[in-house]
């Protein structure tokens, strides 16, 4: 594969133009052609659409365009990757999980990890649950954070469950049902909801608990990430369903979570390369159990809800 060709590809979307992402890098425009050219034919993919001087990415272009803006970027950290070998500078912890969890789970931690070792070297990034999967068993990043079942991974991963969580409802607090220590499924039957598009998590896991009553959740809005379900929830737009792993224990005064009844969980896991597990990863993994431990001891409502799985005996 010709990396100055994905190069020149990625500078042509970004610059709009091929006359402009060639001047970029002092190509002239027909070398420039020739090399987006072999590219389409090497990937046997037509990655623009060409209407006269105008060039706009095919569907197919556009998948290309993620996936080969991941490579390019990995591509560009050689150096610094080489130049942190050379100095023999900490090992890096480089993660990669959804946003939700990111923001609840990782701040403690990685403070808890960083007072243990001050010259810490962390990466955090956010992607989908099959840029976790994908990522992590690429090796790109050595461990990922997310819910169980893994379902995308290109190779079999090292799976460390770490929690479960109890399926709550998000409700205003003010709310009819805000009274109720457990709210039982069938009470939700006409109750609006704010949740994910469909084939999201979150999204699968409410139509199948209203498929055990037999019915359909009412959908009042559809939001592409359980973020921006609470503040939704706040506005008065519907219900949420989360767990405390995605939303936290600070909420603000405005809504409340309240369980299911019956109970429901998802369970949480670490997942790392499949070979060759790093010792940082480990720590953190260390570190995770022992802060959610911490947030059990302080918060009784967190730890009716969150339950730290123990390590596994060849952890122990």
């Amino acid at each position: 594969m010709n990396l100055k060709a994905l190069r020149l590809f990625r500078l042509t979307v970004l610059h709009g133009s091929l006359s402009a992402a060639a001047q970029s890098v002092s190509l002239s425009q027909p070398a420039a052609s020739r090399l987006i050219s072999a590219l389409e034919g090497e990937l046997k993919l037509t990655l623009f659409v060409r209407n006269h001087q105008k060039l706009s990415l095919t569907q197919e272009g556009e998948r290309f365009y993620r996936e080969a803006e991941h490579i390019l970027n990995g591509v560009e950290e050689i150096p610094s990757i080489a130049s942190e070998i050379r100095q023999r500078s900490v090992e890096a912890l480089r993660i990669i999980t959804s946003a939700p969890l990111g923001a609840t789970l990782l701040p403690s931690v990685v403070g808890r990890l960083r007072a243990s070792c001050q010259e810490l070297n962390c990466k955090i990034d956010i992607g989908s649950r099959f840029d976790v999967e994908r990522l992590v068993g690429s090796r790109r990043y050595n461990l990922g954070l997310l819910s169980l079942p893994v379902e995308n991974a290109i190779v079999d991963l090292s799976v460390t469950p770490t929690l479960k969580a109890r399926t709550q409802v998000l409700l205003p607090v003010d709310h009819p049902l805000a009274k109720q220590t457990y709210i039982p499924i069938e009470a939700l039957a006409e109750m609006p909801f704010v949740t994910l598009r469909p084939k999201q998590i979150w999204r699968q896991r409410l139509d199948r608990l209203f498929e055990t009553i037999g019915q359909r959740p009412r959908i009042a809005l559809e939001v592409g990430s359980t973020q921006l379900v609470p503040s939704f929830v706040e506005a008065g737009f519907g219900l949420g369903l989360l767990d405390r792993a995605c939303c936290g224990s600070n909420l603000n005064g405005k809504t409340v979570m309240r369980p299911l009844s019956p109970a429901s969980e998802l369970t949480y896991a670490c997942i790392l390369p499949p070979a060759g597990q790093r010792p940082i990863a480990q720590r953190f993994i260390e570190a995770l159990r022992q802060d959610l431990e911490e947030k059990c001891e302080q918060e009784r409502e967190f730890a009716d809800n969150i339950h730290v799985l123990p390590p596994p005996e060849h952890f122990v």
